[in-house]
């Protein structure tokens, strides 16, 4: 293994569940050309402090798997953390879902890998090529735990560019079965969904809204909705369950309004989706809500889920500023509920909330919080750079 060296603060943080080393926090000299894909930590009394993967091509090196005592790293220690977040998640199905987290990186002992399950297809992301090496002995324990038909694999960005010509390993590539088509259906507190999980975003879909969905679904009775950002339709498909009187989409993507449209027909065959009570508009959310505003379109149910503003931490002034001018502009169609969500880890939870409350106040209105929200139970984060998605429900008054 490569011996690294970090200074006594980062040695302390990691104790405390820190699980990264940057490339500049490495205070020693590691061997050009090193082909090993793990690393250890000692302390500086020279004690074992923490064995994790190695990855020299990326920026953060090395990511801890196992603190405080020393462990072979093979199939029977991914084993058990398996079985530990498999019990995390043991009620899930209970509720009528197939599709959900397995495993969510660090937090689930896994660092840089995630693993979601849609039905009886498994799809594997990775966020560093440290795990080529054992990606064979993971593939055959995933197939035993869950009997899938097929593992996919899917590839992060910085994951994908640092492939060398002829890798063994690429995007969308079938680890295991024989898939006849990239889409897969699952269910999601009993109702279905279609992903395309080899060239759909993340994993194919978003999996970790699905609470907040939820809880949308027992707001919509009656009401009519706007759901911006809609991608693959997972709020509209929920409002529709829950009685809403209409729905309008807005998302960029026309491949994700077809998608939507696609998971409307799934679970309501029946219904024609007329244009009275089903629209899709394509284009920049900004201009669509101001466009809305400018016709007198008006909602009882605004659903603001867009995409992370903030992709490092020296764009999250501009993110806030962005999260409140599109809160604005939905509280200038609503004197309903407005839910507002962030998946931009570099924005804390408490300043978003704030960006909201000045985006409410910038358009004029009165407004009362009805609840916050956070990770579901799928989504475990245990350290604080883990805890990316917050959200908030706010009833909208007439202007102040």
């Amino acid at each position: 293994m490569i011996k690294i060296q970090i200074s006594k603060t980062l040695q302390g943080k990691i104790r405390k569940g820190y699980p990264w080393v940057f490339n500049y926090q490495i205070q020693n000299r590691i061997p050009d050309g090193s082909q090993e894909n793990l690393g250890v930590i000692y302390d500086h009394n020279n004690r074992f402090l923490a064995v994790g993967l190695w990855d020299p091509c990326s920026d953060l090196c090395f990511r801890v798997l196992n603190l405080g005592n020393p462990r072979e790293i093979n199939g029977c220690f991914f084993l058990e953390r398996l079985r530990s977040a498999k019990i995390i998640r043991k009620e899930l199905e209970n509720q009528g879902t197939t599709g959900y987290r397995v495993i969510n990186g660090e937090s689930d002992g896994f660092p840089g890998l995630v693993l979601d399950r849609y039905e009886d297809t498994l799809v594997l992301k990775l966020y560093t090529t440290s795990w080529f090496p054992f990606l064979d002995d993971l593939c055959e324990l995933f197939q035993k735990e869950f009997q899938s038909r097929q593992v996919v694999l899917r590839l992060a960005q910085n994951v994908g560019k640092s492939l060398e010509s002829g890798s063994t390993y690429r995007d969308g590539q079938i680890l295991y079965g024989h898939g006849n088509s990239s889409w897969v259906q699952f269910k999601e507190n009993g109702l279905k969904f279609m992903a395309d999980v080899v060239e759909g975003q993340k994993t194919g879909f978003f999996l970790d809204q699905r609470e907040n969905r939820l809880k949308t679904r027992e707001m919509a009775k009656g009401r009519s909705v706007l759901n911006v950002f809609s991608y693959s339709g997972g709020f509209s498909v929920y409002a529709f369950a829950g009685g809403c009187k209409s729905v309008v989409e807005v998302d960029c993507n026309p491949f994700a309004l077809e998608t939507s449209l696609r998971n409307m027909k799934l679970n309501f065959p029946e219904k024609s989706f007329p244009a009275e009570i089903f629209v899709q508009k394509e284009g920049d959310a900004f201009q669509m809500l101001e466009q809305l505003k400018s016709e007198k379109w008006f909602f009882d149910l605004v659903i603001l889920d867009p995409p992370a503003f903030a992709r490092k931490k020296k764009h999250k002034t501009q993110a806030l500023e962005a999260y409140a001018r599109l809160v604005q502009a939905g509280a200038r169609v609503t004197s309903g509920v407005l839910f507002a969500a962030s998946c931009s880890v570099h924005v804390p939870a408490i300043e978003f909330y704030d960006a909201v409350h000045i985006g409410i106040r910038s358009a004029g209105k009165k407004f009362e919080e009805i609840a916050r929200t956070g990770h579901a139970q799928d989504h475990p984060a245990t350290f604080p750079e883990a805890f990316y998605l917050k959200s908030t429900y706010i009833k909208i008054g007439v202007k102040g």
